[in-house]
């Protein structure tokens, strides 16, 4: 008969296998996490270098972020070993999806391009920029009703 201790760790291996949706769950929020205080930290740190009349850390997350996902990106798709589907979890939806999701619009719009789909790429950029903004003022127009 198995110990209550050895029957909840062969629980915990069902659970988290390696093809299994809780480890990858697990591996998007431990790299969110990080993602989401890099971000925190580098506006900090951009506020106190450069001041804050100008997005300076949004700037910086995202032109950073762009740069990552296509090298890890590039990475993958070469097939270099340390890009894993685990680590691809990990740091490329969990840690840059959390640090900026501009860099996931970039890649796809990048991709687009590269499948020579130039209406999808186009579409994208328009949506995303255009309804994006026109959404932003919506929101702050339907938070300032009474």
């Amino acid at each position: 008969m198995l110990s209550r201790s050895r029957l909840s760790l062969e629980r915990l291996r069902k659970v988290f296998r390696p093809d299994g949706w809780a480890l990858k769950a697990l591996l998007v929020m431990v790299g969110g996490s990080f993602g989401a205080l890099s971000r925190y930290g580098v506006s900090l740190l951009a506020a106190s270098l450069f001041g804050s009349r100008f997005p300076w850390g949004t700037l910086i997350v995202n032109l950073s972020g762009c740069f990552l996902i296509g090298l890890c990106f590039a990475l993958a798709d070469r097939g270099f070993r340390l890009m894993t589907p685990v680590a691809r979890l990990f740091l490329m939806t969990g840690f840059l999806g959390a640090l900026t999701t501009f860099s996931a619009y970039a890649l796809e719009s990048v991709n687009a391009l590269r499948a020579q789909a130039h209406l999808v790429m186009a579409a994208n950029l328009l949506l995303n920029n255009v309804l994006g903004a026109a959404l932003v003022f919506l929101g702050m127009w339907v938070g300032r009703l009474r």
